[in-house]
């Protein structure tokens, strides 16, 4: 049976995509307007993500939900971050985009754009030190959720790379994709997110997705030409007070 979340907003990227609903410990739902608590990426943190265009709404239902739980992060669309009162956000918050690909979409192309890719050892010693260079990646070598990583080399530097993993309906979802900064404007980002994107809908994938932070405009580019469009922004930020070392978190 579908969560009661997605029963409220049906078209939301971020309940479509995002949303495990195995790590909703609590939720509300007013009208159309959802908020719901579940775990953040370092142990013991909880964070709010509150769906909505009404920032009075969004506010009452995180209220409500930080009576019952510790709210460490918020997590909200876009336009209604600036709008919260000042005790729910903080100055520099995290900003990022959903980006979702269907096969009509998808470039005519992507089988050339994949020459040069190879599949890589899930446990290989150099996808670590390659995404060093992400500020965005959080999932490493050797990470059980991971289906399959993608790699360009160049002798045997591995100069880009990309995974994919599957949420819990089944969507492709497509993570740590970076390039080595010496070897950029090479085309290798596109070749691996092409080679992912490829082998997802050639196993039968009705869409595939990807998160990224929204002011990254090379990245921005790159998705587009492989055919992805960009479903939903979002902001998420530490609560005031809670950020263990002042880093924003994306939820």
């Amino acid at each position: 049976m579908q969560h009661p979340l997605r029963q409220a907003r049906p078209d939301d990227p971020f309940l479509r995509y995002c949303l495990d609903d195995a790590q909703v410990l609590d939720y509300l739902i007013d009208d159309d307007l959802v908020a719901f608590i579940r775990p953040g990426r370092r142990a013991g943190e909880c964070w709010v993500s509150a769906l909505g265009d009404d920032p009075a709404r969004v506010t009452q239902l995180v209220d409500e939900l930080a009576e019952r739980h510790r709210v460490d992060g918020i997590h909200v669309h876009d336009h209604v971050y600036p709008l919260l009162p000042e005790r729910l956000r903080i100055a520099d918050p995290g900003h990022w985009s959903i980006w979702v690909i269907t096969p009509a979409a998808a470039s005519a192309r992507l089988s050339d754009w994949a020459v040069g890719t190879e599949e890589l050892d899930p446990f290989d010693a150099r996808i670590d030190p390659l995404l060093a260079h992400s500020e965005s990646a959080y999932l490493m070598s050797g990470h059980p959720s991971i289906r399959r990583w993608v790699g360009v080399t160049e002798g045997d530097r591995l100069v880009a790379v990309g995974a994919q993993t599957v949420i819990a309906d089944g969507v492709p979802h497509l993570v740590s994709i970076c390039t080595d900064p010496g070897a950029r404007d090479r085309g290798h980002g596109r070749a691996v997110t092409a080679a992912l994107v490829s082998a997802a809908f050639a196993r039968g994938a009705p869409e595939a997705y990807l998160e990224m932070y929204a002011g990254n405009a090379a990245a921005a580019a790159l998705y587009r030409s492989v055919g992805f469009h960009e479903a939903g922004r979002y902001r998420s930020g530490w609560v005031p007070g809670r950020a263990p070392t002042g880093d924003v978190e994306p939820a």
